[in-house]
């Protein structure tokens, strides 16, 4: 996980002093996990309000150019990518509280960061069926298949988030 070895190297004296406490250490590490994760978190909305922009822009000339037929369609596209991204901004971090009975190890931690990472590797199936509906939107031909296409990557994007869930709750 380089993310989180880079995070441990740009450690301060005093920071990595602490953080070799007991008591301290495997905390400072959740610590660094959460803040490694909310970080590509971040990073993968702002590269999905990219693609957000791009299909509204999409959904704007479609219905310049007369597709007013598909304006609903659009919308739900664009719906769908909005609550990804908003599900992403907002997700839960993996924290529990001291004495909570549900604890969250640094495993749990590891696997909500893969599952995020299992979303960006998806994006070139989003940047495809993208490219698609801009083609499709160009050309006046194709436009309903290609809108739902991209409807479906969306979709399983959302669906595939939905399992971080499973890894809060414990759900193996």
């Amino acid at each position: 996980m380089d993310q989180l070895d880079k995070a441990r190297s740009e450690m301060g004296a005093v920071e990595s002093f602490f953080s070799n406490l007991p008591g301290i250490a495997g905390y400072r590490e959740k610590e660094m996990r959460r803040s490694v994760d909310k970080q590509f978190r971040d990073s993968l909305a702002r590269r999905l309000e990219v693609r957000r922009r791009k299909i509204t822009a999409l959904q704007s000339d479609l219905v310049t150019g007369g597709g007013i037929l598909y304006a609903d369609d659009m919308e739900r596209v664009v719906g769908r990518l909005q609550l990804l991204i908003d599900r992403i901004k907002t997700a839960a971090y993996g924290y529990g509280p001291f004495f909570d009975v549900e604890r969250i190890d640094e495993g749990d931690l590891d696997r909500l960061l893969q599952f995020d990472q299992a979303v960006a590797a998806e994006l070139p199936r989003l940047d495809e069926a993208v490219g698609n509906l801009e083609s499709a939107v160009g050309s006046n031909e194709g436009v309903k298949e290609a809108i739902r296409a991209t409807g479906d990557v969306l979709n399983e994007l959302n669906e595939k988030f939905s399992q971080r869930q499973d890894v809060i709750r414990g759900v193996q």
